[in-house]
């Protein structure tokens, strides 16, 4: 699989895009050395250049398949970017799964600390004439970058010198080499096992703890983390936390299968068996948690494979009147229409693997059974199988009989066969478990790229004064700041002026809001002055964000009008028609934020019954008064009002108008 140009979350103001690295003008390859030139021999699983450039291919090619290393001068695009290039190629085109290569590259220059981080593996991509990131790994003590790729090219090692242009070429979250150990990867997914009344903030606090591709959460607080500071409702802030969640797990599970893939069949390093163990309670947890289900399936697949291959198998010393029987079986195998190749084996069970992802466990064991099948496969032909007597004669022909074995001589004729594929099929398990830490690190990439997503979601607030016909804005030309924040930003990031007309916007993505510490609270400054000085005239907290877009609008606060006084005229009833005379004392209490309290008093002119009696708030914005049961509005002078009575069902039973 070719892999696109890497793309990292770099902050430019407050607005966090990705974008892209490593591009730049096309290379001059220069072909400086003559082509090394290899032709695959029978068994053969890796080949070397003389100065140390390496292809392992597994059982992947065939017996007299051409292949050529050839060293590669592409022209740097900076005098600070040493590039150590090679071009592979094979006869027959691709290899048809997935391949390591090994580059040797010269750390001359590179502070110890920094190797890892200045280091990378790139692909020329041929159509755009771009290099592009590969899944890499780098072995720091040989001087030597591990790519893993399905693609054969051009192929190199960037290695970057100055720091200060480290992250045009590599990426700050690195999806392609992104470390762990295997006991850190294994403290991860046993603290997913454990399922503590907190085991999603313990699975991310492990796997930031214990991975370096996420630098700009080191610091947070993981509860602040997961619930994004509050700022967020659950419908944002579940999906990032389980992103968060995936991608420790899915990075655990390819550390695993790694290990599996680099140190199972050596046994340096690794237990095949405990990680085994853990995989299978993090299978059967995750069965109800599907989000998690590819990652530990993947990787016990992987784990598996390997086990297979570390199979112990007994070889037992057959019998000698059982020879002519064993020759015969052995004539079987040979045959050509009956004989498999590594490759054949190899995509067998590759079918196997694709075919039974959602359930690891029985493709294990398909694989297995096949190979149980295949050393017996022989006895159930047995009776009729006259190939195999001819083949077998010349041994057989000084032998007096062809007697059928007991069950238990059958099975150790067929265990010491077993023994011999189990032996030649390394290569097969090897290439097979490269094929599976291939995916893991695919599922891996897209995790990283979910997340980077949501990191990458811009958000708006809009902010806009409520116009008032005549009247210019109050908070014109006034500033207004995101608060409180953290001291990884600067308040000159989070700080915008409104314009002529009180209007303004802040723009950011959920990344740059996390690394300014979740600010929801807006403070506004009448002058620069008095920003700088910290002077806040006013300030609001906003509530959490529930979509993208937010809009925060001041309220014009209205002039002060004077309702008081004495107000005469007519209550007409609905139901009789008749109009009753009313007088109406209005009397001003106390002035509370946008309006007043009046002691309102209705009363009629000829029984002295009142209608409204109580002290009302009354808007001034609105002119409206705040009585249950009467629907009041003053008009914008104060001069008059309306009012609509209402019953217990809110129905309307009357109508008021009254001047002063």
């Amino acid at each position: 699989m070719m892999k696109k140009v890497v793309s990292l979350l770099l902050a430019i103001m407050m607005v966090f895009t990705l974008i892209s690295c490593g591009a730049g003008d096309q290379p001059k390859l220069s072909r400086a050395k003559k082509a090394e030139s290899f032709t695959v021999e029978e068994g053969q699983t890796a080949l070397a250049s003389e100065d140390g450039a390496e292809i392992e291919f597994g059982c992947l090619l065939e017996a007299g398949e051409e292949l050529t290393i050839q060293k590669v001068s592409p022209e740097s695009p900076d005098s600070d970017v040493e590039i150590y290039a090679y071009d592979f190629k094979l006869s027959s085109g691709q290899p048809g799964g997935v391949v390591e290569l090994t580059i040797p590259y010269d750390d001359t220059g590179l502070n110890s600390d920094e190797e890892l981080l200045s280091v990378c593996g790139k692909y020329l991509n041929e159509q755009s004439g771009q290099w592009e990131d590969v899944f890499y790994t780098v072995d720091a003590e040989a001087n030597k970058v591990h790519i893993i790729t399905d693609h054969l090219s051009t192929y190199s090692v960037f290695k970057i010198t100055d720091t200060g242009k480290r992250n045009e070429y590599i990426s700050d979250i690195n999806v392609y080499a992104a470390y762990m150990t295997t006991k850190q990867a294994d403290k991860v997914l046993k603290t997913y096992a454990e399922q503590g009344a907190s085991w999603q903030g313990d699975v991310v606090l492990a796997f930031l703890n214990a991975n370096n591709s996420l630098p700009m959460f080191a610091e947070t607080n993981i509860p602040t983390l997961l619930t994004l500071g509050g700022a967020y409702d659950d419908l944002i802030t579940e999906p990032f936390g389980d992103a968060l969640t995936v991608l420790g797990i899915a990075t655990s599970c390819t550390q695993f299968a790694y290990d599996a893939y680099s140190n199972g069949l050596t046994s340096k390093e690794t237990s095949i068996s405990g990680m085994k163990s853990v995989l299978n309670l993090g299978l059967n947890l995750a069965s109800s948690q599907k989000y998690l289900l590819d990652s530990f399936q993947g990787a016990y697949v992987g784990v598996g494979v390997i086990d297979i291959a570390l199979t112990d198998v007994m070889n037992f010393a057959i019998d000698t009147r059982y020879e002519s029987t064993k020759n015969m079986y052995d004539a079987y195998y040979a045959r050509p229409e009956n004989k498999r190749r590594v490759r054949d084996w190899y995509d067998l069970f590759k079918e196997i693997y694709e075919d039974n992802k959602s359930d690891p466990q029985a493709a294990l064991d398909k694989m297995k059974s096949e190979i149980d099948n295949y050393a017996n496969e022989y006895w159930e032909v047995a009776a009729s199988d006259w190939e195999s007597w001819i083949d077998a004669y010349d041994k057989n022909g000084s032998l007096s009989k062809y007697p059928w074995p007991s069950e238990s001589d059958r099975e150790k004729i067929s265990s010491n066969f077993k023994a011999e594929i189990y032996d030649y099929l390394q290569a097969v398990f090897r290439s097979l478990s490269r094929d599976i830490y291939f995916d893991a690190l695919i599922q891996r990439e897209k995790e990283y790229e979910k997340l980077a997503a949501q990191l990458n979601t811009e958000y708006t607030i809009t902010i806009k004064e409520q116009a008032v016909e005549g009247k210019q804005p109050k908070w014109a030309n006034c500033y207004v700041k995101l608060a409180p924040l953290s001291d990884k930003t600067t308040a000159k990031e989070w700080t915008i002026r409104l314009d002529d007309k009180a209007n303004g916007q802040f723009k950011f993505t959920l990344l740059a809001h996390e690394t300014a510490g979740f600010p929801m609270k807006l403070e506004f400054y009448k002058t620069q002055k008095d920003l700088e000085e910290g002077k806040v005239a006013a300030s609001t907290k906003l509530k959490p964000f529930t979509s993208t877009e937010k809009t925060f609008t001041i309220k014009a606060q209205a002039e002060k009008v004077d309702y008081s006084g004495t107000f005469t005229g007519v209550l007409h009833v609905a139901e009789t028609g008749k109009d009753i005379n009313v007088t109406t004392v209005v009397t001003f209490e106390k002035d509370f934020g946008d309006g007043s309290y009046y002691k309102i008093v209705c009363s009629n002119d000829e029984t002295g019954s009142t209608y409204i009696n109580g002290s009302y708030f009354v808007r001034w914005s609105t002119g409206e008064a705040n009585i249950a049961g009467v629907k009041l509005v003053f008009t914008a002078d104060g001069t008059s009002f309306t009012a609509s009575m209402r019953d217990y069902n809110d129905k309307e039973w009357g109508t008021m108008t009254c001047q002063r």
